[in-house]
């Protein structure tokens, strides 16, 4: 557990500004309003199966993707691939019926998340935090309003908190767990 960072909350959470870019990214699906797609047992089994799904891809991209690079070249590569990887992996999107210019719009959102999260992990060590915001993100998506311009706005605030939040946590130093 320890070795994936999923043992502790980081212990940096003061200097990671109690992880508030997160939380805010996390809570974008519901800014176009609250509406379940799922009643009963089929909500419960999608809010379920959806925050799974954002445990898998933490642990997949950043607790097992991200380490093995880190380990065995520079930082900046293995924050670039593990984004770029999380970002590619949602053009399977177009297999459940998105449209191209779609999906090409999540996989760039995808991308900026992916990014946000591995220069937290990075940063901090542990898991846990993004396990939660990707999670809550999944989650959310389930109650989540199709607003095409609540979308717009949170594919920009997203892009523009990972570029900030990223040369925040750039500055920041990195605990000993996770250098190599």
């Amino acid at each position: 557990m320890g070795k994936y960072g999923l043992d502790a909350w980081a212990s940096n959470s003061r200097q990671m500004l109690y992880f508030v870019p997160l939380w805010i990214v996390s809570s974008g699906n519901l800014w176009g309003g609250i509406s379940p797609y799922y009643h009963g047992l089929g909500l419960l089994w999608a809010v379920l199966s959806f925050a799974l799904v954002g445990f898998v891809e933490e642990l997949i991209f950043r607790g097992f993707l991200f380490k093995a690079m880190l380990k065995g070249g520079e930082a900046r590569t293995a924050i670039i691939v593990s984004a770029a990887t999380f970002g590619a992996g949602h053009i399977v999107n177009l297999l459940t019926g998105h449209e191209l210019a779609e999906t090409l719009i999540q996989i760039v959102f995808a991308v900026a998340i992916g990014f946000i999260f591995t220069m937290v992990y990075y940063k901090c060590g542990s898991l846990l935090p993004l396990v939660l915001a990707h999670s809550a993100i999944d989650v959310f998506s389930v109650f989540a309003v199709d607003n095409p311009v609540a979308d717009a706005l949170y594919i920009a605030v997203t892009i523009v908190t990972a570029v900030l939040y990223g040369r925040y946590l750039s500055r920041l130093e990195t605990p000993p767990i996770m250098e190599c």
